[in-house]
């Protein structure tokens, strides 16, 4: 698969989709400070099972498409550098990149804060990413990795297998929290 579309039709089929997904965060409450706290100190999965839902649905909707999105290489050192700066992050601001921009959209005026961090640590990756490459990144490159990938399965078959995991584990969760 590949990329089908003009430059243009693609990046206005991104903001639709956004534009989308976010007023779904909105009306989910999962822009909210409280259901996030909840979901992160464990008293509600209910937002946890709302994104494996919501990873679901893309999922299918790519592969119905017939489209496919850029995927990253795996290199594990940017992987940890970037899970510890986004998780405090989230730690701080009690908010993800994507609520963030649907808090903004709310009028919460500490949005802001989030949006310049994004921005910030968006300049400082690029500046510093050609050292960062050959010393920390390049060394431990793992590939472009999916579902379909690791299992050599067709990417159908491995949309499947990712929808039966979460769609289990959103089962389970449900069964281990009544």
């Amino acid at each position: 698969m590949e990329l089908v579309g003009s430059p243009f039709s693609v990046l206005f089929l991104g903001l639709i989709t956004g534009i989308a997904f976010g007023f779904v965060i909105f009306k989910y409450g999962a822009s909210r400070y409280d259901n996030i706290l909840n979901m992160l100190l464990l008293r509600d999965f209910g937002l946890l099972k709302f994104m494996m839902t919501a990873v679901m649905v893309a999922s299918v909707g790519i592969f119905l498409m017939d489209r496919v999105i850029y995927i990253a290489p795996a290199q594990v050192l940017r992987l940890v550098a970037g899970g510890l700066i986004f998780g405090v992050g989230f730690a701080l601001l009690g908010a993800c990149p994507g609520t963030v921009l649907v808090s903004f959209g709310e009028g919460k005026k500490d949005s802001w804060y989030g949006i310049l961090g994004g921005l910030l640590g968006t300049a400082v990756y690029a500046h510093l990413y050609p050292v960062m490459d050959e010393m920390f990144i390049g060394p431990v490159n793992l590939g472009k990795m999916t579902v379909h990938s690791l299992l050599g399965v067709s990417y159908g078959v491995g949309v499947i297998v990712l929808v039966a995991v979460f769609g289990g584990s959103i089962l389970l969760i449900n069964k281990l929290t009544r």
